[in-house]
């Protein structure tokens, strides 16, 4: 039993080396974007439930970019907080919590969300759906945050327990009876994900249930 465990446990880190690796190289097989910087201008029309789309720098960014042909790799909700009217972003995302927490859903400023340290564009769309539908797809994804869930970093649509970006939006949405990803998917290595195949932004971009995608402007560092 011993061996067992001990095998088992070593593939398992194994996978993870394997799987950082192949990012490792997806990245530095890729010619590195100019350093551009979001601008939010504060007069934006924006709407509860209206989805934002960003490209960072992280080896996951440009993976997803690669893998899906797509100028962006990141996805979250906006949500108007009344207190301070603030518009925030509710998402999921890797590598941005504190040292030795859980990476966890997280819901931050829009400015946070396009810091220059994590995003070189992006761009905002709104879903084709009355405003109390958007509304209650955000509430669904506020209360995800309140049950602390967490990143799914194995990227499997079949277990809900954990979220990855693109599954956050696709289900909360999803729940008011309107499917964004249209059934379309990618396929990816099943190193990546068990499932063999994940919902990307684009996937979600090209629905014919989002209204427009506007890109922000943007300038140079």
């Amino acid at each position: 039993m011993a061996d067992e465990y001990f095998s088992l446990h070593l593939a398992q880190n194994m996978g993870k080396k394997v799987k950082s690796l192949l990012w490792a190289m997806l990245l530095l097989c890729s010619c590195q974007e100019p350093h551009e910087t979001v601008v939010l201008t504060g007069e934006e029309p924006f709407r509860e439930g209206d989805l934002v789309l960003r490209c960072g720098y992280g080896m996951e960014s440009k993976a997803v970019t690669e893998t899906s042909q797509s100028v962006y790799s990141h996805i979250g909700m906006l949500h108007l907080d009344t207190a301070t009217a603030r518009w925030m972003v509710v998402h999921a995302v890797p590598d941005e919590a504190e040292r030795g927490e859980p990476e966890r859903l997280k819901c931050e400023p829009l400015a946070e969300f396009y810091a220059a340290h994590r995003a070189i564009r992006g761009a905002w769309m709104r879903v084709d759906c009355p405003d109390s539908v958007a509304e209650t797809a955000t509430r669904y994804a506020l209360q995800k945050v309140a049950e602390r869930v967490e990143f799914d970093g194995d990227y499997l649509l079949s277990d809900t327990t954990r979220l990855y970006c693109t599954e956050l939006v696709w289900q909360a949405y999803l729940h008011q009876g309107i499917d964004l990803s249209q059934k379309r998917r990618h396929d990816v290595p099943l190193l990546f994900s068990k499932d063999g195949e994940c919902i990307f932004p684009i996937d979600i971009e090209e629905s014919e249930k989002i209204l427009f995608v506007q890109p922000f402007n943007t300038q140079k560092q």
